[in-house]
């Protein structure tokens, strides 16, 4: 009996130390997890890796910094860069034709620094949706 006790006790003390232990994982588990979620969007031709949407109106454009204050509560900013493609009205245009107030919308990815770099930039309202329907009736 007191064997069996014995036995008892020191299996419910494992298993309390092995509940209450946090597991730690390496370096090289967060890196598998990442491989593998990266795999997962490869089948999305559409959409660069890494390339998030964005949109709203232009509040405070800056020329020489080349930068867009996002309207909004968190006031994004979106940086342009010299490989940004951008578009006004869906035509070829310049970062100078962007002015204060105007609809911008695009895509971005996030730098090393955590800032919004703009892979492109569209100028101008986006095309009405009902527009885009017809046109695919046709």
């Amino acid at each position: 009996m007191k064997k069996l006790l014995t036995t008892l006790t020191v299996a419910t003390l494992a298993a309390a130390v092995l509940l209450v232990t946090p597991r730690t994982s390496s370096a090289q588990d967060k890196e598998k997890a990442k491989d593998k979620a990266g795999e997962k969007g490869k089948g999305d031709e559409k959409k660069k890796a890494g390339t998030l949407p964005f949109n709203g109106k232009a509040v405070a454009v800056d020329k020489s910094a080349k930068t867009i204050k996002l309207s909004g509560e968190k006031a994004r900013v979106v940086q342009v860069t010299a490989t940004t493609k951008v578009l006004k009205d869906g035509k070829p245009a310049s970062f100078d034709d962007l002015k204060d107030g105007e609809d911008v919308s695009g895509g971005y990815k996030l730098s090393a620094d955590g800032k919004m770099e703009a892979t492109v930039l569209n100028i101008g309202k986006p095309p009405a949706k009902t527009e885009k329907k017809k046109e695919e009736k046709k």
